[in-house]
C-alpha cells in the first residue's frame, strides 16, 4: 500500500513512518517544505499528482493558546488546508484520513466522548479542527475522521513528557486540576 501522508515531524507522523515501515507500506511524508499548509492549493496539487492509494492528513497547527491570537494561521491549516486535501482525495476516488481532536467538543462530559456528542469547541483551535471536520466531510469523497486527545510519545512535546522531565527537576508540582482527558499514544494512533 502507498501512502502519502501530510506531516513529517510531529508525533503521529514520526509514528506513521515507523508503522509503515513494519507493515511494508510504501508511506511519502510531505513536510512544510513540501506541502505548506497555509497553502491549501499546494495541498490539493501535491493529491493530484500523486501515485498513493490512501491519503492522510496527520499535520496540524496545534498551539492551542497561538491560535487565539493566529485565528487565521489555525483556520488555514487546521480547517482549509484539510478541506482542499479531501476535495482533491474525492476527486481522485482516493480515501482520506484526517486526525482531528477531542476540543470539538465542549469539555463537559463526565464520561468518555462519542461520536454522535453535540459539538461546542471553546476556542480557536477547537472551532478550526471542527471546521476541518466539517469541510472534509463536504468534501463527498469516502473519508474516516479521527479524533484524538492528549497525544503523547517520545518525539516532541507533550503533556507527558513535560510532567516527567518536571518530576525529574522539582520535589513538587503544581499543575491545573480542572481537567480529564485521555492520553493517546502516537504509536495507538498510527496503528488504527
Amino acid at each position: 500500500m502507498h501512502l502519502l501522508i501530510f506531516g513529517k515531524t510531529g508525533q503521529v507522523a514520526r509514528e506513521l513512518a515507523r508503522e509503515a515501515g513494519a507493515r511494508g507500506f510504501r508511506a511519502e511524508f510531505l513536510g512544510r517544505d513540501a506541502a505548506d499548509l497555509t497553502a491549501p492549493d499546494a495541498c490539493a496539487a501535491a493529491i493530484a499528482t500523486t501515485g498513493a492509494e490512501v491519503i492522510v492528513n496527520a499535520a496540524a497547527y496545534t498551539a492551542v493558546d497561538a491560535a487565539e491570537a493566529d485565528r487565521a494561521t489555525a483556520q488555514m491549516v487546521n480547517a482549509d488546508a484539510p478541506g482542499a486535501m479531501a476535495r482533491a482525495a474525492a476527486a481522485r476516488g482516493l480515501p482520506f484520513l484526517h486526525v482531528s481532536t477531542d476540543y470539538v467538543f465542549d469539555g463537559t462530559a463526565d464520561r468518555p466522548w462519542r461520536e454522535d456528542d453535540p459539538v461546542g469547541p471553546l476556542g480557536v483551535y477547537g472551532a478550526t479542527k471542527l471546521d476541518g471536520e466539517r469541510q472534509v466531510a463536504a468534501a463527498g469523497g469516502q473519508h474516516a475522521i479521527l479524533r484524538t486527545s492528549w497525544v503523547f510519545s517520545a518525539h516532541g512535546k507533550n503533556f507527558v513528557k513535560t510532567m516527567l522531565r518536571l518530576g525529574r527537576e522539582r520535589p513538587e508540582l503544581s499543575v491545573v486540576d480542572d481537567q480529564r482527558g485521555g492520553p493517546t499514544p502516537a504509536a495507538d494512533i498510527a496503528r488504527a
